[in-house]
């Protein structure tokens, strides 16, 4: 197993060959993986169960605000 240290930088892209997310730790080591969408998917659940995932209210928009 690999371990990226220090996330600095992820790019996920989409392809004719698949679906891929980059990871690049501030060290400059970068991973390269071939993700499915349930892949994602768990990817984000056990990120939600591990840090939470709070909803940013900055971006909704009070349509009652004049």
């Amino acid at each position: 197993m690999t371990t990226i240290a220090d996330l600095d930088e992820f790019i996920l892209e989409e392809t004719e060959d698949g679906i891929f997310l980059t990871v690049t730790g501030d060290d400059e080591t970068t991973l390269k993986l071939k993700v499915t969408l349930d892949d994602l998917e768990e990817i984000v659940e056990v990120i939600d169960e591990v840090f939470g995932l709070e909803e940013d209210d900055s971006e909704e928009v009070d349509e009652t605000a004049g």
